[in-house]
């Protein structure tokens, strides 16, 4: 039972979807692009998985003091409470703790590894942003969620960001040679990260508004407190819509000669329908309602989002 605790606090079935999410990112978006120009894949199988074993450690850790900080807010929202009910809050510390060693023990020697120590830092910053989200930045208008938001962005990124050093040093001949680089694959998975920034953005001020009460109780500003209700909703709709328009431009810019037919129907009936769709319950919301359909919905979306890797493996692979 104790064991079940901990694995809700540290919200076993987001990091299940995190590591799915760099692991496509590897093998279904960034190796058959790879694959196309005859490369392959430079970082070992087991330095990826440290890389993203660190990454949990990471947000897990992130979980954990969140809830140590938040168990006021949480009961005034009728969320459940963990942290000093059923796992005590020096447990509930401790694990942080270990949890953030683990995460940056590892993200230095994948670091070591690729031969770029440094980047290690990117692990240190993203645990202090963390902390100072969940005791500081949270509260402020509009930046905790900013925060949020930019380091969800982080964990596709971390592939290419870790993968492409090493592919430099094993090409390095063949790309002086050619007079080109491999800024295309952040191009592709930026673009996963950008459509991953947009989901969380979106998705923390929804949460925003099922949580008006016990928000205005610990003093926190948020985007419905700040600016009302209705006005909160229309940003919601404007950044959807934004979000739409973004999947219809990068299709129109960069998609539309592509050989593979189902890019337009899967963006247009599986993500943009959606959204259009949220935004019409965004609208229609208030307050006594429960906020969780929407945020199911837009969670569906996300998870869309990212599998439309597998329809990027499908239209490399058939290149090949």
């Amino acid at each position: 039972m104790i064991f079940m605790n901990y694995l809700k606090l540290i919200r076993f079935p987001n990091l299940v979807i995190i590591a799915l999410i760099q692991y496509v990112m590897r093998y279904c978006v960034i190796q058959p692009i790879l694959g196309i120009n005859k490369m392959e894949l430079q970082l070992s199988k087991l330095d990826f998985f440290f890389l993203v074993f660190s990454t949990l450690c990471m947000v897990a850790a992130g979980y954990v003091i969140n809830d140590y900080f938040d168990t006021k807010g949480d009961r005034l929202n009728r969320r459940q409470v963990i942290v000093g009910n059923t796992i005590s809050r020096r447990a509930a510390l401790s694990l942080h703790s270990i949890l953030n060693v683990v995460s940056i023990v590892l993200g230095g020697y994948v670091s070591y590894r690729i031969g770029h120590w440094q980047f290690v830092l990117i692990f240190f910053m993203a645990s202090g942003l963390l902390w100072f989200y969940s005791t500081t930045y949270k509260y402020y208008f509009v930046l905790g969620s900013f925060i949020v938001s930019l380091l969800t962005a982080l964990i596709p990124f971390m592939v290419v960001v870790y993968e492409i050093p090493v592919l430099n040093k094993e090409y390095a001949r063949i790309l002086i040679a050619s007079h080109t680089n491999f800024n295309y694959l952040f191009y592709w998975v930026g673009a996963f990260s950008f459509f991953c920034f947009m989901g969380m953005f979106i998705g923390q001020f929804i949460r925003d508004l099922g949580a008006i009460c016990g928000d205005k109780e610990i003093n926190r500003r948020s985007l419905p407190l700040v600016i009302g209700l209705q006005p909160a909703k229309w940003v919601i709709v404007s950044l959807t819509s934004l979000l739409c328009v973004a999947m219809v431009v990068l299709w129109y810019m960069f998609l539309n000669d592509s050989i593979d037919p189902i890019t337009p129907w899967y963006f247009g009936v599986v993500i943009i329908l959606p959204l259009i769709w949220l935004c019409v319950k965004v609208l229609r919301f208030n307050p006594s309602q429960s906020i969780k359909s929407c945020v199911r919905l837009l969670r569906w979306v996300l998870l869309a989002g990212i599998s439309y890797s597998f329809v990027v493996y499908n239209i490399m692979t058939t290149q090949l």
